[in-house]
């Protein structure tokens, strides 16, 4: 099994980019509010995305952005008193709608892998009961059946001597075989999607490679969606066909991975892709964002980027909320978004 490269994209490999004719996530007009100390606090605004069936969409954009928000929402791991409004659908079914069972049937179709594998794995318990206790519980398999599904796949995701790894418990494991153990009990639910919040984040450069690579071959083979939240650019292009870009709780630009690079239509896409480090032609020093990222409770409801932009026209406070639009195979969250592509290539190279 080979490393992934953080330039090479290998968004191509996806076997079902066929253009099926519904795609497994549709998300419209979505938004969401928290309680915050009594208050309502807006945290996403009009996010409208979707995921085909065996594609992988890369969701970027800095803390705050709303990326874990969106999981969270689309997988019903929300607060209490949570308000949402606008629509998710999966596999065709209204999600928000769902309630008791029929919620708990539809999350059997999807699989969580959380940034830290410490903080979801019970410590006291061991490898082996997280992996085979859930197969138990419904009812599928008996103890030894689902004992030997566990080994095969911990042998799957690049584990050895499966049968004292079942036995140990999650403080004998480092960080990367953790997070090997959290991806093998994601796929043993034969999941249709799986949502990964930063599962690389806590791990070393040659790890974070790894596991990767594990989770693209996986993916591929087995012909699942995912949707792959992550800070880095470069990652997101090499495991995802698409990318979507997030800021204050908005999806402001998306396109196929590769395209993104090369063709950014969004000024904070652009200033992203500016702002990271380029070992192929290293420039003395990087380019940073003016101004500070902004929650979706600060933004005003017109171009939220406009205070940090360096191409914005009066119009871009005064016109009312941007729609997000349709445009060769992409969406942008942009008014100038026609006249300024090509300044935006050339900031981007």
């Amino acid at each position: 099994m080979t490393a992934a490269t953080p330039h090479a994209v290998s968004g191509s490999r996806s076997p079902a980019f066929t253009a099926p004719e519904t795609p497994l996530v549709e998300i419209e007009g979505l938004n969401l509010a928290l309680d915050v100390n009594g208050q309502k606090r807006q945290v996403l605004r009009d996010v409208s995305l979707t995921i085909q069936r065996g594609e992988a969409l890369g969701l970027v954009g800095e803390s705050g952005a709303g990326k874990s928000m969106t999981l969270r929402t689309l997988a019903r791991l929300l607060p209490e008193r949570a308000q949402t409004t606008g629509s998710i659908r999966f596999d065709g079914q209204d999600l928000l709608g769902l309630r008791g069972e029929a919620l708990r049937r539809k999350r059997g179709d999807m699989a969580v892998i959380f940034q830290d594998p410490r903080a979801y794995i019970n410590p006291v318990r061991r490898i082996g009961d997280f992996l085979t206790e859930q197969m138990c519980a419904v009812g599928r398999v008996d103890r030894h059946e689902a004992t030997r599904r566990a080994q095969r796949m911990l042998s799957e995701v690049g584990i050895t001597d499966t049968a004292r790894r079942m036995r140990q418990y999650p403080g004998d494991l480092s960080g990367g075989m953790l997070q090997r153990v959290m991806i093998a009990a994601a796929l043993l639910g034969d999941p249709k999607l799986i949502l990964a919040d930063e599962p690389t984040t806590a791990l070393d450069v040659t790890t974070q490679s790894e596991v990767m690579a594990i989770l693209d071959e996986l993916r591929y083979n087995a012909g699942v969606s995912l949707l792959f939240i992550t800070h880095d650019l470069d990652l997101a292009a090499a495991v995802c066909d698409r990318t979507a870009v997030m800021y204050a709780g908005q999806i402001i630009e998306s396109q196929q991975s590769e395209a993104l690079h090369h063709n950014p239509r969004h000024p904070y896409t652009a200033a992203l892709a500016g702002a990271r480090p380029d070992l192929e032609r290293p420039r003395a020093r990087l380019a940073a964002i003016p101004g500070r990222p902004i929650g979706a409770w600060e933004a005003e409801p017109t171009c939220a980027f406009a205070e940090r932009c360096p191409f914005r026209l009066p119009s871009c406070t005064e016109s009312g909320p941007v729609p997000l639009t349709h445009e060769s195979g992409g969406t942008v969250r942009c008014l100038r978004a026609a006249d300024i592509g090509p300044q935006l290539r050339g900031d981007s190279e």
